[in-house]
């Protein structure tokens, strides 16, 4: 099943009727500060403003963070997923260690997501092209040992210790599924399905939330994966592009 509303997710969350197994999203960057100011087409998306000073986007960051912490199930997690552009390399850290300095929750893993294709800096002298993008894997400190993965087991000793199968925190997926106007920061249903296939049970009642839905990426890849999710999303054309995804058997934009 999959429930998508409008609105604010720190207005949405605590009107969600059942907690949730996983949180996987990926909110605003705040990277929309462009030389020469600002302009509708300088923005990333349709409705909000992705244009944030660093402390108040830190102080949003942790009120999100905190809303979590009511919705998510115990042993739940977070699969976060925060880039930086040349205007703000540093800001990733920055983000993770406020999230462990003022919230419950801390960092468990970082995952290496690898595009098909980079963003260019062709008139830079000193910059790398950035072909990847992090996926932090964030749980509450107190259940850091207790989370779960799909880890299998490989073999059990003489003694009882168990070994398993590794999941490696290194994923290839596209970019994206296709540009749409209403969002240009949107990730792929490929990469989606493979990070629900690291930590996600293929059940109904396996409960995903993504509060950054956007154009239903999250909420698609839920549909083909074979479990719950929960989209919300501040855009309502988005909203309706989401449901249009999946009315149509979750295939837009997909191969």
């Amino acid at each position: 099943m999959i429930n998508l509303y409008c609105g604010d997710c720190l207005e949405m969350i605590p009107k969600l009727d059942e907690p949730s197994d996983l949180i996987l999203t990926s909110p605003p960057y705040n990277m929309t500060k462009r030389k020469g100011g600002f302009s509708d087409k300088k923005y990333r998306y349709d409705v909000y403003r992705d244009d944030k000073t660093y402390k108040e986007y830190l102080e949003w960051t942790i009120k999100v963070f905190k809303s979590f912490d009511k919705i998510l199930k115990k042993n739940g997690l977070i699969l976060y997923n925060f880039s930086y552009s040349v205007e703000n390399p540093v800001f990733p850290y920055l983000v993770i260690s406020e999230i462990y300095n003022n919230t419950n929750f801390t960092l468990a893993d970082t995952i290496i997501w690898k595009k098909q294709s980079s963003m260019p800096y062709p008139a830079s002298p000193n910059r790398a092209q950035r072909i990847f993008e992090f996926v932090f894997v964030i749980v509450r400190k107190t259940e850091i040992k207790t989370f779960k993965t799909n880890k299998t087991v490989s073999k059990i000793s003489p003694n009882g210790q168990k070994y398993y199968n590794p999941i490696f925190n290194f994923v290839e997926a596209k970019n994206n599924d296709g540009k749409s106007e209403l969002n240009e920061a949107t990730f792929s249903t490929e990469l989606v399905i493979k990070l629900l296939k690291m930590y996600a049970k293929k059940d109904k009642n396996f409960k995903v939330l993504d509060p950054f839905s956007g154009t239903g990426t999250t909420m698609n890849a839920c549909e083909l994966y074979g479990c719950s999710g929960v989209g919300i999303e501040l855009s309502l054309q988005q909203v309706k592009f989401s449901e249009e995804r999946i009315n149509n058997k979750a295939n837009l934009f997909f191969d």
